[in-house]
């Protein structure tokens, strides 16, 4: 991994691909550059948040436990994404936990140079709310699904929204391996009746297993199922 800013060709995926040659210096300087195993914390929630994180290659989880400690996946975190920043605006402890789900790395940024940023910069700030709208258009669109969707919907919705994620392997699969117990998550079902939905995608051919992995093989039917076209 690339430990210089400058050369980061991750940076280019996000709002600091926006800041000037002094600022982009500066960011160099105070960042702190990390590396995370496969099941490492980046944060647990309820935290008090001190800059945010950069993901620069791998995955994160981002987890919200209800009161009965049950685990729930608010969504993922890939490289390019920032996690933190909405707390860290709001002056609020961190909601959620980031969890590694494969090896991966991530920059922080502390609270005071990404504030200058904001303040000295507005094209950044620009792009920052930008982030920040369409996260909360993704969560309100998740909520929407919850509520109004099937099960077997929200289940196709959550394959297709995997595979544009995380892409796809050589293999022409989704490049990712998630328990069963998260996918249920996903889907907001139990996991013995994701198991049972899995089985009869598999028998339509809407997908195929290949080891850990699944491969999307008739996306527009799913796409139809999940009413995300006509």
């Amino acid at each position: 991994m690339d430990p210089h800013c400058a050369t980061c060709p991750t940076r280019q995926k996000t709002a600091f691909r926006l800041l000037d040659g002094q600022q982009v210096q500066t960011l160099c300087d105070f960042k702190r550059h990390g590396q995370f195993k496969k099941g490492e914390d980046l944060f647990r929630e309820g935290q008090n948040v001190r800059g945010i994180y950069c993901v620069q290659d791998g995955h994160f989880k981002l987890t919200r436990h209800s009161a009965s400690g049950r685990e729930t996946i608010v969504r993922f975190a890939s490289p390019g994404d920032f996690i933190g920043y909405r707390a860290l605006l709001a002056h609020e402890p961190i909601s959620v936990s980031a969890v590694a789900i494969q090896d991966a790395h991530a920059c922080f940024v502390p609270a005071d140079v990404l504030l200058n940023f904001l303040e000295g910069n507005g094209p950044f700030s620009l792009e920052l709310l930008r982030a920040t709208c369409h996260e909360l258009s993704e969560a309100n669109q998740l909520l929407a699904s919850l509520a109004q969707k099937t099960v077997k919907q929200r289940l196709a919705e959550v394959f297709l929204m995997l595979r544009a994620k995380f892409l796809e392997d050589a293999d022409g699969c989704i490049d990712i391996d998630l328990k069963r117990s998260e996918m249920a998550d996903l889907v907001g079902t139990a996991t013995e009746s994701l198991i049972r939905l899995v089985a009869q995608f598999e028998r339509d051919r809407l997908i195929a297993r290949q080891g850990k992995r699944f491969k999307i093989t008739q996306p527009q039917k799913l796409a139809q199922l999940a009413e995300l076209v006509d």
